[in-house]
């Protein structure tokens, strides 16, 4: 019965999550806004099934246990490649949802630079970069 009762739950969960993570995305609209910057609204379909094999592939990878071949070189650079991808994608939700919130605008006004937007950017991005690089390089400042 307890088994039972946490596989519910843990599926109840799982549509919550993803129920939000859709919701989420388009209210954003994100997928639209790739495609208006990729200029290439004749793949459309492809950018829609991009979507859901990665959210499958990703559910895929939370429950099994996966592992790679002892190629050292190859792991390395597959490492590289999805913290890219992954970066990637966050850099985009965030970039959306500062565009939707006109955050920077804001911002800008309230600092007094409104005619130094492209600077405040330039901060912002510069100081992610380097929050980024002593996060992954000193791990042991982070509990």
């Amino acid at each position: 019965m307890k088994q039972l009762l946490l596989i519910i739950i843990g599926f109840s969960e799982g549509l919550v999550i993803g129920a939000a993570l859709i919701a989420f995305l388009l209210v954003l609209n994100i997928i639209p806004r790739l495609i208006r910057f990729g200029s290439c609204k004749k793949y459309i379909r492809s950018y829609q099934r991009l979507v859901i094999l990665g959210a499958f592939v990703a559910t895929n990878c939370q429950f099994y246990d996966l592992y790679l071949p002892k190629f050292y070189f190859l792991n390395g650079l597959l490492i590289i490649i999805v913290g890219f991808i992954f970066g990637t994608f966050v850099g985009l939700i965030a970039a959306a949802l500062t565009e939707t919130l006109k955050v920077l605008p804001i911002l800008s006004t309230r600092l007094g630079l409104k005619r130094q937007i492209k600077r405040l950017l330039a901060c912002i991005i510069l100081g992610k970069v380097i929050g980024s690089i002593i996060y992954w390089l000193h791990p042991q400042l982070w509990p």
